[in-house]
């Protein structure tokens, strides 16, 4: 009996090796820890959606090592603030969990979601979007199949997740919150300023899900202060474009509730805000994943503005990696975003804590990659 389970712990180990080396189109050059690549260089890390991290709880370890990562490497790389695209969570109000798709509550939801970044607080400054998973009521479309109708309406738990003083390291970062659909001002619509290394200013707006023209109107105003005129701007979003497979098309409509009511779409974003404002410089985005397939999970275009100005835009949201929709989350991967010293190159990669963190795995940590691993001029 011992030796028949040797036996079959080693065939197992043979199979999940084997499996994760054909999982990986990609070279696995000996593997490097993360560093800065220029000389004065510093970063931002873009946290894909959350949201298949929170529904399982046996995921939840993944995203608490992705943010642990983070805080522990945040001096080392020069870490200026953390961005998350959105879809906090994967129901605003669950109430029970449904065990084929989800065996978390919303409120499990949230305060997984909360933990996880609650571990940069007083670290790194957070810029959070909202996604559509992060609005509206949970609705089962027939009597046995898992609902994602959300948005439905602007209901959400965020803001009492994520307070406007919740953590500590944005402050005098954050500079100015907008009111949501009911009037209140949280992080929905929020204003950042950082530094770079030189000491330019770079204005980051985050915009909530489908924003609302009178949204997108006062993060133009923002953007065209007087104080903000050279300011290297940042709009984060949640739905704005598709991924490379879709030849990275920005979304022309959508079809959920807010959308019907008047929240504008990707295309709408570009023309009413982003397309007009001079200083806009870079797009950052989630929403759109394709089950393991990379190429279906990130996107980037460049585009010029009204001033003849190139806009870098990205996507990033590799949820459904790790095993499709009902797998693990995401494999951990982030994308980091290295800006140089006079701002006009960055470079990205992708990097995946979870495959980092042993040595049997670093070989995959990194996703080379010519459309996950490049550089792009943004002077």
């Amino acid at each position: 009996m011992f030796k028949r389970t040797i036996m079959f712990c080693c065939a197992v180990s043979f199979i999940l090796i084997g499996a994760a080396s054909n999982s990986f189109a990609q070279d696995t050059p000996k593997y490097e820890p993360p560093a800065i690549q220029q000389e004065g260089g510093w970063n931002l890390i873009l946290v894909p959606d959350p949201q298949a991290y929170t529904r399982y709880s046996r995921n939840q370890g993944i995203y608490d090592l992705m943010t642990t990562w983070i805080a522990e490497n945040a001096e080392k790389l020069n870490v200026k603030g953390v961005v998350c695209v959105g879809d906090m969570v994967e129901s605003n109000n669950l109430q029970q969990g449904d065990g084929k798709f989800a065996n978390q509550t919303s409120k499990q939801m949230w305060e997984c979601t909360a933990g996880a970044f609650a571990r940069l607080n007083g670290i790194c400054p957070c810029f959070v979007a909202t996604g559509n998973h992060d609005y509206g009521p949970f609705i089962y479309p027939d009597g046995n199949h898992y609902g994602t109708r959300s948005s439905l309406n602007r209901e959400t738990q965020f803001s009492q997740y994520f307070p406007i003083d919740g953590n500590p390291a944005n402050k005098g970062v954050l500079f100015e919150t907008f009111e949501n659909a009911y009037g209140v001002k949280t992080l929905e619509n929020a204003a950042y300023q950082i530094e770079g290394t030189e000491g330019q200013r770079v204005v980051i707006v985050v915009l909530e899900f489908a924003p609302r023209d009178e949204t997108l109107a006062w993060a133009k105003s923002v953007f065209e202060r007087p104080e903000n005129a050279d300011a290297f701007g940042i709009v984060v979003t949640h739905s704005y474009m598709r991924p490379y497979t879709a030849n990275c098309e920005r979304d022309p409509a959508e079809s959920y509730g807010l959308n019907k009511e008047g929240g504008n779409a990707g295309q709408a974003i570009w023309e009413k805000l982003v397309y007009p404002t001079a200083n806009i410089r870079m797009v950052l985005c989630g929403h759109h994943s394709t089950a393991d397939n990379m190429d279906g999970c990130t996107g980037f275009r460049v585009d010029k503005n009204a001033a003849d100005k190139t806009v870098s835009q990205l996507l990033c949201d590799m949820q459904a990696m790790g095993g499709g929709w009902e797998g693990n989350g995401g494999d951990g991967w982030l994308q980091i975003l290295e800006f140089s010293k006079d701002m006009k190159t960055v470079k990205l990669r992708t990097f995946s804590p979870l495959f980092a963190i042993s040595p049997t795995t670093q070989e995959h940590a990194w996703w080379h990659n010519e459309r996950q691993e490049f550089e792009f001029s943004i002077e």
